[in-house]
């Protein structure tokens, strides 16, 4: 007797030996035991997967003697006609090849007869989308209508080029690729059955290689096992198929996390010795990154892993080595897969790419690096004034905008230097710029260099006058471009600061920070309710879904009514869909019943920071910011030393360019 196959061997012949497809097969059980069957169905999924199979197994259910049943006997006349392919009553068409309109017309000639032994006609027709738009055609009344004893079963594993009109006369059903698990365990089944000892880590990488085809998988098994003798192993089927075993795989993985081009190159060049395909390799090294991406955020990862409970500890491990950087490992790998299935050389391009895995440096948070900066800043700065978050803090109330760099310091600019009235060509010479230096002290230098960031903040900042002046003067007086001697700078007097009484006459930002304070203190008294800004940053966070409160102003704030107003038509109508949704938010944030309104804004913004929305105040502080550091630029000492070494110098002025985030 020839030797039958293992996938023709083991193919099942009840519903219940169809693995990975129980939707189908229990509905289909369901559907012979109600008397609900259909007259035409479609099978479609990737090919391996059960579907001529299940079609067959349908045939036996409805031709059997005991028919209509869900579980066919497979021993009496018809059931073993049909399992041998002889049955008369069951006819398998190869639509790739019988797709002419002239095969369809034959079809339609011969189904108008009964069934000669069952008690129904099945036609099976396998690959149904490679039919021409002709055959379709003929076929759409006979499937639409057919005779009582007449069923139909399309299989295919491309269903979307059907046209609809088929598809609207059929009942459909899709078979799911097997799960790489459930391979396993039915390869692991069949080589019991044939008493061949194995690792399971061999079996493994046969199911893995399937790729979800049971007819696949027992193909490869069959390959493999025509070359072998004693036990399977894991080393004998990688050699066999030509891919890379899991200890390869494991081994790559940790020389990536690990950071060792050497030892992953040498991986590399024993698995291309032993002639694996690389393209191959690149792309099962591509899932192992996955693996490890899915570990750092899946608390059980092992139902979504292609890997054994034995091998979990070793891929947490390599997560934890990688984490920070798991995303853009993969992402990497990905173009270095397709790369080398695309390359003249692929090695090179392989060994490359991985060396570059290995050099690859960890993201960190953004936020981090945001406070990192900030203290560098304040370290460089000498401790300097701390930012200030929301809406400025010095905003006027007398309805005009506030300015931004005084709302956002609290304290009035400081007076700009009066150009020097030396004339644009009585630049110091050489040698008065020498003597000058030579005439100062280090010491003195070093003090003038570092006064303007030693003044304390409440202070004007003018104590490098005197510094801008001096050399200047000396070069405008000098009647001689050489003096006979050292010409010696007298030290500046020192500036002492008092504070300034608290009169009516204040400066315009202390007034106004007091006009503010007093509306805000007024505004709490009247209303019990905490700041609006801060309360619709509360209800972002745990309402994202409410984007559109942040363009909302505080028409009304009290504790028993809020009205919001809108500036434009489209965002209040936005806001009227969404009311339901922003009263319940409001009410679960401020913890009491409020009534709430919306209304169309269209006024300029008023001058109180806490009218404002929360948008407004962002950008209001974002323009404080920019402003300050335009201030503190113009202001940088080393500005001072060179119109003290150079004159009436001018500059540029500062561009501050936005925030990438």
């Amino acid at each position: 007797m020839s030797y039958l196959v293992l996938a023709r061997k083991y193919r099942p012949q009840t519903f219940s030996d169809v693995i990975g497809q129980e939707h189908v097969t229990r509905t289909l059980q369901n559907a012979i035991r109600r008397g609900r069957i259909h007259h035409a169905f479609l099978f479609c999924g990737g090919r391996g997967t059960g579907k001529t199979t299940t079609a067959r197994i349908l045939a036996k259910a409805l031709s059997c003697d005991k028919a209509p049943t869900p579980e066919p006997c497979n021993q009496c006349p018809a059931c073993i006609e049909i399992t041998n392919g002889t049955s008369v009553d069951v006819q398998e068409i190869d639509a790739a090849s019988q797709n002419r309109v002239e095969d369809i017309r034959e079809l339609r000639e011969s189904i108008r007869y009964a069934p000669v032994r069952g008690k129904k006609k099945l036609y099976i027709l396998d690959e149904v989308h490679m039919l021409s738009t002709s055959a379709f055609n003929a076929l759409l009344k006979t499937l639409e209508e057919p005779p009582p004893h007449a069923l139909f079963v399309f299989a295919t594993t491309d269903p979307h080029k059907l046209p609809q009109t088929i598809l609207s006369r059929v009942q459909r059903y899709d078979f799911k690729l097997v799960p790489t698990a459930r391979l396993g365990e039915h390869l692991s089944s069949v080589l019991t059955k044939e008493g061949i000892s194995f690792e399971p880590s061999a079996v493994q990488l046969v199911a893995r290689e399937g790729q979800g085809s049971v007819r696949d998988s027992l193909s490869l098994l069959d390959q493999v096992l025509a070359s072998t003798e004693g036990t399977l192993t894991e080393a004998h089927v990688s050699s066999v198929l030509g891919v890379a075993d899991r200890g390869l795989i494991v081994g790559l993985g940790r020389a990536i996390t690990e950071r060792d081009p050497a030892t992953a190159l040498q991986l590399i060049d024993s698995a291309y010795g032993r002639g694996f395909d690389l393209s191959q390799l690149a792309k099962t090294l591509l899932g192992h990154l996955r693996d490890l991406l899915v570990i750092a955020v899946v608390k059980d990862p092992l139902p979504l892993l292609e890997a054994t409970p034995s091998e979990l500890e070793e891929l947490r491990a390599q997560s934890d080595r990688a984490k920070g950087r798991a995303e853009q490992l993969f992402n990497r790998m990905m173009r270095v897969a397709d790369e080398t299935s695309r390359a003249a050389l692929p090695r090179y391009v392989l060994e490359v790419g991985v060396v570059e895995l290995c050099a690859i440096e960890p993201m960190q948070p953004i936020g981090e690096l945001v406070d990192r900066l900030e203290l560098l800043e304040d370290r460089l700065g000498g401790g300097g004034r701390p930012r200030q978050a929301g809406p400025a803090a010095g905003a006027s109330v007398g309805g005009e905008e506030p300015r931004p760099f005084v709302a956002s310091t609290g304290r009035p600019p400081a007076p700009r230097q009066e150009p020097s009235r030396a004339s644009v060509g009585a630049a110091p010479s050489a040698a008065v710029a020498m003597q000058v230096a030579q005439a100062q002290a280090p010491a003195e230098r070093v003090a003038e260099h570092l006064a303007p960031a030693m003044v304390p903040q409440a202070a004007p900042v003018v104590a490098s006058a005197p510094i801008v002046a001096a050399a200047p003067v000396v070069a405008a007086s000098a009647p001689e471009p050489v003096l006979p001697e050292p010409v010696r700078v007298p030290e500046p007097a020192p500036v002492v600061v008092e504070p300034a009484p608290s009169t009516a006459t204040d400066s315009p930002a202390s007034s106004s920070v007091a006009a503010s304070s007093s509306v805000a203190a007024s505004s709490s008294t009247a209303a019990s309710l905490p700041d609006f800004q801060t309360t619709i940053a509360k209800i972002m966070d745990s309402h994202p879904l409410l984007a559109i409160l942040d363009d909302a102003r505080p028409l009304v704030w009290r504790s028993d009514e809020v009205v919001l107003g809108f500036e434009k038509d489209t965002k209040l109508e936005m806001a009227e869909h969404k009311r339901e949704g922003i009263k319940d938010a409001f009410v679960s944030v401020l913890g009491a019943n409020i009534s709430i309104d919306l209304k169309l804004d269209q006024a300029a913004r008023p001058a109180d920071p806490s009218r404002w929305s929360r948008h407004e105040a962002q950008l209001q502080a974002s323009t404080d910011d920019k402003l300050s550091r335009k201030r503190e630029a113009e202001e940088h000492p080393a500005r001072q030393l060179l119109k003290a070494a150079f004159g009436n110098v001018s500059f540029q002025s500062p561009t501050l360019l936005d925030e990438v985030s």
